[in-house]
């Protein structure tokens, strides 16, 4: 199986570093040039739990046009604005039965890749892996946690089944499910409790759980999502604020993808996640006022320094 990482910053990174480990032939597919000349140069490093480094030779391209052998499998984790330009970036380097998985952050991913490729084509997961990307070629791993991956919609097939053997046997606790969409909005809620606080305040995910300030913050916007997501029909259990900040101290050292985005000065995803809440909220006349503001408040970050801003 040839197996295309698209997005490899620092979760993808991770993920391409684990797979390549099985008898899969991992590609690395970034548009960020440094982090791939580093890999190219000198191999890529992970930094691991136990404060371990281990190297990885893994094939990595800055351009899809020097990837010559069609992918078998897409694993999707660049940001949710950037899926219609990837994914069209790489369609020709793709064959009829290339399948793509998606195991990004937010809400309506696999509905944007199904446009371009077909809703047969498209697979969903959701991980808790943290990583983060410390410099070109290295990352450091920031704390382990489920994956799962199944179809769209329905139980899980064959070709689930396969997939989730692959993250097995690269070390991953993986599983096959079914309702990925109540899994999805699940994700959404650890994404909503941490991404945005821990971008604005410049804290690493464990400072959250650790900091009663941070905790009660964290608190307000899930509970806020929480209502959101029952409004639309979803199960959401009443320990999901617990569970929240059970993530962020079992990933404690790692510095969330939103976070990384700010700190290398680049557009956050806080319109699929926060922003999502408050859009979802207001078609539900449900108010969102501590998502609002937190949305309002990456925002104004964001446009302190994109020049588009």
């Amino acid at each position: 199986m040839h197996l295309l990482i698209l997005g490899a910053g620092a979760l993808g990174t991770l993920l391409g570093a684990r797979l390549s480990k099985t008898d899969a032939r991992v590609s690395l597919l970034s548009t960020n040039t440094h982090h791939i000349q580093a890999i190219r140069q000198g191999g890529l490093m992970v930094e691991e739990l136990d404060g371990s480094i281990q190297c990885y030779a893994v094939p990595a391209y800055d351009d899809a046009r020097s990837i010559e052998e069609a992918p078998d499998l897409v694993l999707v984790v660049v940001k949710t604005y950037s899926i219609e330009a990837a994914v069209s970036g790489i369609i020709e380097q793709c064959s009829p039965n290339t399948l793509f998985l998606t195991l990004q952050n937010g809400i309506g991913n696999w509905e944007r890749i199904a446009h371009l490729v077909g809703r047969q084509s498209v697979l969903v997961g959701t991980t808790a892996q943290g990583s983060t990307l410390v410099a070109p070629g290295r990352v450091r791993h920031g704390g382990n946690g489920p994956t799962f991956i199944g179809e769209p919609q329905g139980p899980p097939t064959p070709r689930i089944e396969s997939v989730v053997d692959l993250f097995h046997r690269a070390g991953f606790k993986a599983e096959a499910r079914d309702r990925m969409e109540q899994l999805i909005w699940e994700k959404l809620h650890v994404n909503v409790g941490i991404n945005a606080i821990t971008a604005l305040t410049g804290i690493r995910n464990g400072f959250i759980a650790a900091t009663a300030v941070a905790r009660e913050l964290c608190r307000a916007a899930v509970e806020e999502a929480m209502l959101v997501a029952r409004a639309r029909g979803f199960e959401i259990s009443e320990d999901m604020v617990e569970r929240v900040l059970g993530i962020a101290q079992a990933t404690a050292r790692n510095r969330s993808s939103m976070g990384q985005d700010v700190d290398y000065r680049k557009r956050t995803e806080i319109d699929a996640i926060n922003g999502a809440i408050v859009a979802f909220g207001e078609q539900a006349r449900i108010p969102t006022p501590v998502n609002r503001t937190l949305t309002q408040l990456v925002k104004t970050l964001e446009a302190s320094y994109l020049v588009d801003g």
